[in-house]
């Protein structure tokens, strides 16, 4: 079955921050700190009862941690209680009682310091977050909201119908899809296909929104409306990429949905059975001479509610989408356009790549069904070479074109298997059984727990749509202004280059990779300080770090995904 037929469960659960004003988030962590100072002053040089300290300690608690507590009572009130709020809310708040049961040291600086933390952690993921969104905001900033017509005056983009002439002047950027009526000149095409060489345009020639005029002023006829045009189609396509979500983010939702909650029930075990064991067995703790029992209690509550503080699943849920999005955010600055994670996962797995011959591995120009011009294009040999050197099994073209001109071809790219003199609906058949022959390998890879092997295909995107939409991954490139690419496609190559399909598994493997080192290391982390907390060797600096610190050295790895280069081999 066609993966374009596979149902993707959407994930509603979110991480959501309040760093609408960083400013104002920097003005509370600085006075909440110098707060604290002044408490941790007052409690080392004054006598005080424990209820004067806590209204001491509860006022920086407090400025800190009410965005904390807000949300925590809102996600309960919604339904939604264990979120990484809720157990930063129980476990401060737990740390904050302690102090009044009997025998028990007070923990007023550790509860405020770890709401602190929390804040500031929360505070440079924001940043993070932000600095990648506007990454490619501003990579994508392709599309003009004005456009000059013939008579001179500027309008709104949205409303210029098809047909209207618009004027384009050097430097600026083309808002519409068009076809030049007069002028020449040469665009920059970077922020649509990554390429910087400039393309030389005349009457005549079809321009596409997004382009750059680098030279004389243009006459354009508009071709497309505002909605249709090639610069708002891949805008949308962005947009809608990060719906799509991978293997691994559905499972870290999902993950989290049924860990969360979970945590609650072992800190609450952790906090009680070891109690109750006391109680019935009879046998007095040596945790303190003066009150064993109370001690007791009081040790394995702390534990509990160090538990609950490095159990937050903030750097899973946080950092993993967050790579995703970094990694699609770099390969569309490239020119590569993966219409969302769940192809990279797909491209990491490519093991057979069949290739469109005319339009894919040369430039062929077809006058009504024959082809005229046949000419190789330069990089086609470095696109096969490199796939096989990132371990692609088995590289195909298929054709329609004469078994003469594909032996040729086949020869001078280095294709393992060809087969020419094809039509649309026999390009289809060999697919199917390429899919076949591979899926047959499934079972003994299955069992070696191995990534199932998937088939990927690259073809011009005109008339290659029923063979894009069989294959596991429909590659279409040279899609420049082409509405059939962007529809049939998974991943969609702004140029004429075979090679980025090379770049697309390059970047993709990477994206993944950071993802999994992400997942490895917050859980490996999280791992040893639970272990630690059993055994009661672990601190509430253990905890915060474990989960702050943790969060933002994942997040701040996750935006590697963002200057990914593909070009590795």
């Amino acid at each position: 079955m066609s993966h374009h037929h596979h149902d993707h469960e959407c994930c509603s659960q979110e991480h959501h921050c309040e760093h609408n004003n960083p400013r104002r988030s920097v003005l509370l962590i600085i006075i909440t700190a110098v707060l604290l100072a002044v408490a941790v002053a007052i409690e080392h040089y004054m006598e005080l009862p424990t209820w004067q300290l806590l209204l001491i300690y509860i006022i920086p608690y407090l400025i800190i941690g009410h965005d904390t507590l807000k949300e925590a009572v809102e996600g309960v009130a919604h339904g939604d209680m264990f979120n990484e709020h809720f157990l930063m809310a129980i476990a401060t708040i737990g740390a904050l009682c302690i102090g009044f049961m009997p025998g028990a040291e007070t923990e007023f600086p550790e509860a405020v310091f770890v709401m602190l933390f929390f804040q500031i952690g929360e505070l440079f993921e924001g940043y993070a977050e932000g600095q990648s969104r506007r990454s490619i905001s501003h990579l994508m900033d392709i599309r003009p909201d004005v456009a000059r017509v013939e008579s001179g005056d500027t309008v709104a983009a949205a409303g210029v119908v098809v047909g209207t002439i618009i004027v384009v002047r050097p430097g600026e950027r083309i808002p519409l899809d068009g076809i030049i009526t007069q002028g020449s000149s040469s665009l920059n095409t970077m922020a649509l296909t990554g390429e910087s060489m400039p393309r030389a345009v005349a009457v005549g020639d079809e321009v596409y929104s997004g382009c750059i005029n680098m030279g004389q002023e243009l006459y354009i006829r508009t071709t497309k409306t505002f909605g249709q045009s090639t610069a708002s189609k891949i805008l949308e396509l962005v947009e809608n990429a990060a719906e799509r979500k991978s293997r691994s983010e559905a499972f870290i939702t999902r993950f989290a949905r049924i860990y969360t909650p979970l945590v609650v029930v072992t800190a609450l075990l952790i906090a009680i059975v070891p109690t109750c064991w006391e109680l019935l067995s009879c046998v007095p703790s040596v945790a303190s001479e003066q009150s064993p029992n109370a001690s007791f209690n009081i040790q394995w509550i702390y534990r509990a509610l160090l538990f609950l503080v490095v159990s937050c699943p903030c750097a899973l849920v946080i950092s993993v989408p967050l790579t995703f999005f970094g990694g699609l955010g770099g390969a569309s600055r490239q020119g590569i356009l993966i219409k969302g994670s769940n192809y990279m996962d797909l491209l990491t797995k490519v093991s057979v790549v069949v290739f469109d011959k005319t339009g894919t591995l040369t430039h062929g120009q077809v006058d009504g069904t024959t082809v005229t011009h046949d000419d190789l294009k330069s990089d086609s040999a470095e696109a096969v070479r490199r796939l096989k050197i990132l371990g692609v099994e088995k590289t195909v073209m298929l054709t329609g074109d004469l078994q003469a001109v594909a032996d040729r071809i086949a020869h001078e790219v280095g294709i393992d298997e060809y087969h020419a003199e094809l039509l649309p609906a026999d390009k289809v058949a060999h697919v199917e059984r390429l899919l076949s022959t591979l899926h047959s390998t499934l079972g003994t890879r299955t069992l070696a727990r191995q990534a199932p092997p998937t088939l990927a295909f690259v073809g011009d995107g005109i008339n290659d749509a029923p063979v894009l939409a069989r294959a596991d991954v429909g590659i279409a490139m040279g899609a420049l202004g082409s509405d059939a690419a962007i529809e049939a496609a998974d991943v969609v190559l702004m140029d004429d280059q075979p090679s980025k399909v090379a770049d697309a598994i390059t970047i993709a493997r990477r994206t993944i990779g950071i993802a999994h080192q992400n997942v490895v290391f917050a859980i490996g982390v999280k791992v040893a300080v639970l272990v630690l907390a059993f055994a009661g060797l672990a601190t509430m600096w253990m905890a915060v770090f474990a989960d702050v610190g943790v969060t933002l050295l994942a997040v701040l790895n996750a935006m590697r995904a963002l200057k990914t280069e593909g070009k590795s081999c």
